[in-house]
């Protein structure tokens, strides 16, 4: 199973705070007790952040820049702590992307000005949609229009530099990206690859809606398709909420789901609405397809800024061993700032509610399966090797689920021993397997002057089934060393 702590809307009130340590301690308390609760959930193997990473500021604010880094700073440290705590500090872990408190208000309206009143200009509602330049302020009744595309870009200008010190750093399979609306993440060993989509295309202080910017759902498509080896399963995650009040003016235009859902994904991850949900949603093409969706709660809302009744909470989703299903687990708060089961809704009987998909097929027309991501990664592996690039086939296999496989093994040691990387196939092999495994451990103990573990590898020499000539042979070279090659 692989778990994904999905949290979102991390922005802090200021009538209603919430301390990081407070958040830290409560989040990791409650990791205490849903691990012993049954159905088990498995401690996070990441985390997902869906949006909205800060408050932001209101326009007209005098040193609003030195206020959003002040609040990033907090976020930066709450998230940085996080990994530390769940991951040993390995913040690859961590995906991230932006929300609608993500945008600055004010770099976006410096970037307009007012539109003349003459001569009059004939509108309709896509003159003020994500897409268009106009922009109207129903406070002032005006209409205004970006006059400075460059300015209007650097809105999330302080979003950017906060998740450039983020991953600073950070060994990323994918970097990141700034310009091109999306950013890919490895999870699971390269099973699982997880999109962060930007979903505030034209969001400002004038402009609530969600948008995915048109071209973007088909590079990412595209960049996927390119990849050396295609993932299991395929996740999206972006801000927005699909679906909200007739009346609601925020929310993203579904058929960017439906787009997704063609693309192949099915999982797919957001918050905005501060209210935890799960439900599938399905296309048919001509067979019908259908991704799981997941909605968080805000984590980090004051009372006046969540729905009539919701607290503050995030969720859990166990993804099963065949990258078809999921138990999605959402946890709120109940007293004392402490989180426990949210029971309400497709929630009610225990907490959880179970979500299934079928995998769409590989570029090859087959069916995608953990038996097969395994062999394709030891046959890339090994073309590695053999093409000379054995760091490449380290870094395939490393971790990998193939490697229980003999001739994975084999591949994996093989590429260790070009690299001398003697530590490797010591930590690899442990207790040999086969001969030839008991032959590499001794030379790679050996190369790394490990005497008296070398003689203690010998006495169990038998059990591998090596031969007594070949256990005096090493027996010779072991002493010959020691002797000469000083001790360790």
């Amino acid at each position: 199973m692989f778990t994904i702590l999905h949290i979102s809307d991390l922005h802090r009130s200021q009538s209603d705070p919430i301390e990081n340590s407070t958040l830290l301690g409560s989040l990791l308390s409650d990791l205490d007790r849903y691990s012993i609760e049954t159905p088990v959930i498995p401690a996070p193997n990441a985390v997902i952040v869906s949006g909205d990473i800060i408050q932001g500021v209101g326009l007209e604010y005098e040193q609003y820049s030195d206020e959003l880094d002040r609040q990033y700073n907090v976020a930066y440290e709450f998230l940085s702590e996080l990994a530390v705590r769940l991951f040993d500090g390995d913040r690859s872990r961590v995906i991230i992307v932006p929300g609608n408190h993500d945008v600055c208000w004010n770099t976006a309206k410096n970037a307009m000005r007012e539109y003349p009143e003459t001569p009059p200009i004939k509108v309709n509602a896509k003159s003020f949609s994500s897409d268009a330049l106009l922009r109207w302020d129903w406070a002032s009744r005006k209409v205004f229009k970006i006059v400075d595309a460059d300015l209007y870009r650097k809105r999330l200008d302080a979003y950017w530099r906060f998740i450039e010190r983020f991953y600073s750093g950070v060994s990323l399979q994918y970097p990141i990206d700034f310009k091109r609306g999306f950013n890919l993440f490895s999870l699971d060993n390269g099973r699982i690859l997880v999109a962060g989509l930007e979903s505030v295309h034209g969001n400002d202080c004038y402009c609530r809606q969600g948008g995915i910017e048109r071209s973007v759902l088909g590079a990412c498509a595209l960049a996927i398709r390119d990849l050396n080896q295609a993932p299991i399963l395929k996740i999206a995650t972006w801000h927005h909420s699909f679906q909200g009040p007739p009346a609601g003016d925020d929310y993203l235009d579904i058929a960017k789901i439906h787009e997704l859902i063609g693309h192949g994904f099915r999982l797919g991850f957001h918050g905005h609405q501060h209210l935890a949900d799960a439900n599938a949603h399905a296309i048919h093409l001509p067979e019908q397809e259908v991704i799981g969706i997941s909605s968080a709660a805000s984590l980090c809302a004051g009372q006046n800024e969540l729905p009539t009744g919701a607290n503050r909470g995030y969720n859990l989703v166990v993804i099963d061993d065949d990258y078809s299903r999921c138990r999605i687990h959402v946890r709120e708060t109940i007293q004392g700032n402490q989180f426990g089961r949210y029971t309400r809704g497709v929630f009610q009987v225990d907490g959880f509610t179970a979500l299934c998909w079928k995998l769409p097929p590989s570029s090859s027309g087959s069916s995608p399966s953990p038996a097969r991501f395994n062999m394709e990664a030891v046959i890339r592996a090994e073309d590695a090797l053999h093409s000379g690039r054995p760091e490449e086939a380290l870094e395939i296999l490393d971790g990998s689920e193939s490697l229980k496989h003999p001739h994975a093994r084999r591949v994996y040691l093989a590429a260790a021993q070009k690299l001398n990387k003697n530590h490797v196939i010591i930590d690899f092999i442990g207790e040999p397997a086969s001969v030839d495994e008991f032959v590499q451990l001794f030379g790679a103990l050996l190369n790394e002057q490990q005497f008296l573990t070398a003689h203690e590898l010998l006495e169990k020499g038998t059990q591998v089934g090596v031969s007594k000539a070949t256990l005096d042979d090493l027996l010779t070279t072991l002493n010959f060393k020691s002797r000469f090659g000083g001790h360790r």
